[in-house]
């Protein structure tokens, strides 16, 4: 009996290292383990499954039963970091190294027991065979994934620097003379790291090298920022971030982002965006490499809102919100991506909007003494 068992785990360790090794793209190999780790627990008491998904990863375009885990509460497992569905884990670790979450699969029409994200609680299996989805072709994905990008040969608006100034814009005519249109910092996990970064330039480069300030005024480079205490997966996405993103303030008071990675995905939330567009306000945007969104901050929106003749000081305090933008590499949060908040992504970055926070000061001062007169 004691033989049976040692050679029953010294199969599985042989397979677990085989179906590691399987692995598509740079998955963090920590991830990878824990996640056939995981599945290996959930699959070995039954008879002949592992040995199935192993000849599924060796042969993958033959026809193949489903390979089935019971699934959770809420639908989701825990790999180290990251919650997230599990066909969307397997498929990424063994197929389709890019996929971002669950919105981009759709079953093949041999699959028995495909993923349902419904309220179906009567599902007891859930496929996890990576050669059971399918990609859903990029044009047909919902428009709560994809922002409206521009393409990267499409030319950007000229930054500040290049523009003329408009005297008659009166909402945002002074914001050259603040000594920095927006400050950076840089987190990981819910730790901030380094000191924060004021643009002086209307053209900022956030990227991953280790370029000094002092060199680059208009250049944070993450790479110079030590921390004692930094994980792992933080130095799987460092190393991915590169080329990193480009942030342009342009002439009328709007924002623009650009995602000069070749390799890494970013991910945007815009709270004035979103209502530019008619999302939901916590609507995260995926902008895969080389791509941009040109109004990410747009100052007629938010200086029509700060203007509202119907607007109490506690709805213009309420537009604060609006001032900052929330970006992360190479994973989203929110719902569709496994991460409820911001903080559980590895690296991220809060971005906020100067001159807007100047206009609501200004804004909240012309309340202020509507709102003691009233209360008096």
């Amino acid at each position: 009996m004691t033989d049976y068992h040692d050679r029953k785990s010294f199969n599985l360790h042989v397979l677990r290292s085989k179906i590691v090794n399987w692995k598509q793209g740079h998955e963090d190999n920590e991830h990878s383990q824990r996640a056939v780790d995981f599945l290996i627990k959930k699959l070995k008491n039954s008879e002949g499954v592992l040995d199935s998904l192993a000849k599924v990863l060796l042969n993958p375009y033959l026809p193949s039963p489903c390979i089935t885990i019971p699934p959770s509460v809420d639908k989701r497992i825990q790999i180290v970091y990251r919650k997230e569905f599990p066909h969307v884990v397997y498929c990424r670790l063994w197929r389709f190294a890019d996929l971002q979450n669950y919105h981009e699969l759709i079953p093949s029409s041999q699959c028995r027991y495909p993923f349902s994200s419904g309220n179906n609680r009567n599902q007891k299996h859930v496929c996890i065979n990576p050669y059971h989805y399918d990609r859903v072709p990029s044009q047909v994905l919902p428009s709560i994934i994809e922002p409206r990008i521009n393409n990267e040969n499409t030319p950007p608006t000229p930054p500040l620097s290049m523009c003329s100034p408009d005297p008659y814009s009166p909402q945002f005519s002074n914001h050259h003379t603040l000594s920095s249109w927006c400050t950076i910092n840089y987190y990981e996990y819910s730790s901030k790291v380094g000191d924060q970064f004021r643009a002086s330039s209307s053209q900022i480069f956030v990227d991953g090298y280790t370029s000094p300030y002092r060199n680059f005024s208009n250049r944070f480079s993450l790479g110079l920022l030590e921390n004692i205490k930094r994980q792992k997966g933080v130095e799987f996405v460092r190393e991915s971030i590169g080329r990193g993103i480009e942030l342009i303030e342009h002439c009328n008071g709007d924002v623009s982002i650009r995602n000069r990675s070749w390799s890494c995905s970013v991910f945007v939330q815009s709270i004035l965006y979103n209502r530019l567009i008619g999302s939901n306000d916590f609507t995260i945007h995926h902008l895969p490499r080389r791509q941009s969104i040109h109004s990410i901050f747009n100052s007629s929106l938010f200086a029509q809102l700060v203007n509202d003749p119907l607007a109490t000081y506690e709805s213009i305090l309420d537009l604060t919100k609006l001032c900052s933008i929330q970006v992360s590499f190479k994973y989203g949060w929110g719902y569709e991506y496994g991460q409820r908040e911001i903080t559980s992504t590895p690296c991220w970055l809060s971005i906020l909007i100067n001159e807007p926070l100047r206009l609501l000061d200004a804004r909240l001062q012309q309340l202020q003494p509507q709102q003691a007169t009233t209360s008096s």
